[in-house]
């Protein structure tokens, strides 16, 4: 069984912000998808570029945070390899 581990605020608020851009991602996706079955003359660049941006969003968040985190160990331990002080 998996346990939930205990989150830090700013780990929850990148989770949920990650996770409301990818829903919003999804439907997107599936609205432009509808939309070309229904009229397939339909002119779409513009819902592309809004997908591309989403996707930038969902990557810019993460590495973001990545680097923050990794950051953040990096100087919590002092800039010695191998330790964190978590």
């Amino acid at each position: 069984m998996v346990t939930p581990k205990r989150r830090s605020a700013i780990d929850l608020v990148v989770i949920m912000l990650t996770a409301t851009v990818g829903l919003m991602l999804v439907l997107s996706v599936i609205g432009v998808f509808i939309l070309r079955l229904k009229y397939p003359d339909a002119d779409t660049s513009r819902a592309a570029e809004a997908v591309a941006g989403l996707i930038q969003t969902i990557v810019g968040a993460l590495v973001g945070f990545i680097g923050g985190r990794a950051t953040g160990k990096w100087e919590g331990s002092n800039g010695r390899k191998g330790e964190h002080n978590a």
